[in-house]
C-alpha cells in the first residue's frame, strides 16, 4: 500500500479497513488509484498539480457537484464523489497536490476504441446530456484550470519554439511529420480567426471529451461522464471533434500500423445522431456550420501537442517509450488526412443529424 501515504489514505478511509490498493487506468496526467476496503471500492485520484490551476479546479468542482445536486442530476451525469474527513471534496497535500475519491462502478468499461457503433452513439448521448447540464451554469463563475487549453496560436507557438530548441537528432526522426503540421497550420489559423470573431456563444464545456472519459454501467444501464478537470470556457466544436478525434478511426492512439487508423463514416454517423439529438436545439447557425472545422482543428492540434512533447523530450504526457509521442502524432495527422478525404460525406452525415 505504499502507492499513497497513510496520511492521505486516513483523510477519506478513517473509518474503514483497506484491502488492497492499485494503479488504474491508462490516463496521461493525473495518478488513479483503486482502493479496495472491506466493504466497498473506490477510485482515488491524485491531481497533476503542474498542469492544473488547484485552486481553480476544486472551485470548479466544487460548483459543479452542488449545481448537480441542486438539479437532481447527482450520480446521473457522473459518479458521486466522496468527501474526506474535513468535508471537502479535495483534499490538498502539503505539496499543493490535491487528491480526491469517487464512488468505483462495479460492471463498468471504458472504452479507449469503441467495439460497435452503439457504444458510440451511447458515448455521444450521454456528452449531449452533460452538455445541456452545463448549459444551465452561471458560465461566469468558472474558472480557467489550464489557460488557452485549446487555443490554435498557443499550440502553434510552443510548437515553433520547440523546433528552434530541440535535439537534432530528435528534429530529423520526427521530419514528416514537422512537415505534416507547417503545411496544415491553415487548419488552425481558421480556428483562431473563429474564435477570435466573438460570434461563438460562450460555452462551459468538458474540453476533454475523448472516449476513455465516458465510463459505461452495465449494471444499471447508464453512461458516465469523468475527468472533469477541465470542464471551463470552451467551445462545443471542440468537444465533438474530440469525440470524432478519439472514437471514429477506432484504432489505438498510439497503433504503430497506420494502415489501421482510418475514418470509419458509420461510427462519425452514429456520433453526430447521439450527440446532436441531444442537443440541436441550443445549437446556433454559426456553430452549426463550422462542426468539421471543430474536429479537423482538434485533430490536428492534438497531433501538433504530441509532436511539440517528442521535440521536447517528452516533458508533459506520459510515454512508455522515446518516441511514444511521435507515434502518437503520425495517428493524428493519419486521422486528419483520411477525413479531409471523406470530407463531403462527413459533412453530409453532420446535416442529416440535423433533421
Amino acid at each position: 500500500m505504499s502507492l499513497v501515504s497513510k496520511k492521505i489514505l486516513n483523510r477519506f478511509f478513517n473509518n474503514c479497513e483497506i484491502t488492497d490498493i492499485s494503479n488504474y487506468g491508462n490516463g496521461h496526467i493525473n495518478n488513479t488509484f483503486l482502493v479496495s476496503t472491506n466493504s466497498s471500492k473506490f477510485i482515488l485520484q491524485q491531481v497533476n498539480k503542474n498542469v492544473f490551476n488547484i485552486d481553480k479546479l476544486v472551485w470548479n468542482y466544487n460548483y459543479l457537484i452542488e449545481a448537480a445536486l441542486e438539479q437532481k442530476a447527482s450520480g446521473k451525469l457522473f459518479p458521486d464523489f466522496i468527501t474526506d474527513s474535513s468535508g471537502q471534496f479535495h483534499f490538498i497535500d502539503t505539496d499543493g497536490t490535491a487528491w480526491r475519491l469517487n464512488n468505483f462502478v462495479e460492471d463498468s468499461s471504458a472504452y479507449s476504441i469503441p467495439p460497435d457503433t452503439s457504444i458510440t452513439e451511447k458515448a455521444g448521448r450521454a456528452m449531449g446530456k452533460f452538455q445541456l447540464f452545463l448549459t444551465k451554469l452561471n458560465a461566469d463563475i468558472f474558472k480557467d484550470t489550464i489557460p488557452d487549453f485549446h487555443s490554435p496560436l498557443r499550440r502553434l507557438g510552443e510548437f515553433e519554439k520547440a523546433l528552434k530548441i530541440t535535439d537534432k537528432t530528435l528534429q530529423k526522426a520526427a521530419l514528416p511529420e514537422i512537415e505534416i503540421a507547417i503545411s496544415n497550420r491553415n487548419i488552425a489559423l481558421k480556428m483562431s480567426d473563429l474564435l477570435n470573431s466573438n460570434n461563438l456563444p460562450i460555452r462551459i464545456t468538458h474540453n476533454d471529451t475523448k472516449l476513455d472519459n465516458i465510463l459505461f454501467d452495465h449494471k444499471n444501464n447508464n453512461v458516465y461522464v469523468i475527468d472533469l478537470d477541465t470542464v471551463m470556457k470552451g467551445s462545443i466544436l471542440f468537444d465533438f471533434g474530440d469525440m470524432v478525434r478519439s472514437i471514429t478511426s477506432v484504432a489505438k492512439e498510439d497503433e504503430k500500423d497506420l494502415k489501421k487508423v482510418t475514418f470509419k463514416l458509420d461510427h462519425f454517423e452514429a456520433l453526430s445522431k447521439g450527440y446532436f439529438n441531444e442537443i440541436k436545439s441550443i445549437i446556433t447557425p454559426i456553430e452549426k456550420d463550422n462542426i468539421l472545422t471543430g474536429a479537423l482543428s482538434i485533430i490536428y492540434l492534438q497531433g501538433l501537442r504530441f509532436l511539440t512533447d517528442y521535440l521536447l523530450s517528452n516533458i508533459y504526457y506520459k510515454t512508455d517509450y522515446p518516441t511514444h509521442n511521435l507515434i502518437r502524432s503520425r495517428t493524428q495527422f493519419k486521422l486528419l488526412e483520411e477525413i479531409l478525404t471523406n470530407k463531403e460525406k462527413a459533412e453530409s452525415i453532420i446535416q442529416d443529424a440535423f433533421v
